[in-house]
């Protein structure tokens, strides 16, 4: 994948940053939190692209943020770990019933994608 498509992800993953910062405005937690993890999801798999990998398979988030898991090592620990619980819950919201998203929860999934962007970003930058 060539760096003008990678940054088209990387912009996509903002975009979604700056719904989920819209949404939160109006209490919609649920969709908040969905656009929060999805920007998390788009800037890993960015990473990826960027270094010449493409995953194309059944469970590709779970391999998304494995992936990650490795590439950083423990250094990011707790941050994967959330991320981890975060795509448990979007798939309680997405497929399952009776899962609610708190203001709190949202807030947080915004702070958290807020900062695995950045440090996502720093690391395809560095890489150029």
């Amino acid at each position: 994948m060539s760096q003008k498509e990678v940054d088209g992800v990387l912009a996509k993953a903002h975009k979604l940053l700056k719904a989920a910062s819209i949404l939160i405005k109006e209490d919609v937690d649920e969709s908040t939190f969905k656009e929060a993890y999805d920007a998390m999801i788009l800037v890993s798999r960015a990473l990826i692209f960027s270094l010449g990998y493409k995953p194309r398979t059944i469970g590709s988030h779970a391999i998304t943020i494995n992936f990650c898991e490795l590439y950083f090592g423990p250094k990011i620990k707790a941050v994967i770990n959330r991320f981890k619980r975060m795509r448990e819950k979007r798939n309680y919201l997405i497929y399952g019933a009776g899962i609610m998203i708190s203001k709190t929860e949202a807030l947080n999934a915004i702070s958290s994608a807020k900062d695995f962007l950045s440090m996502i970003e720093a690391e395809i930058f560095k890489k150029r």
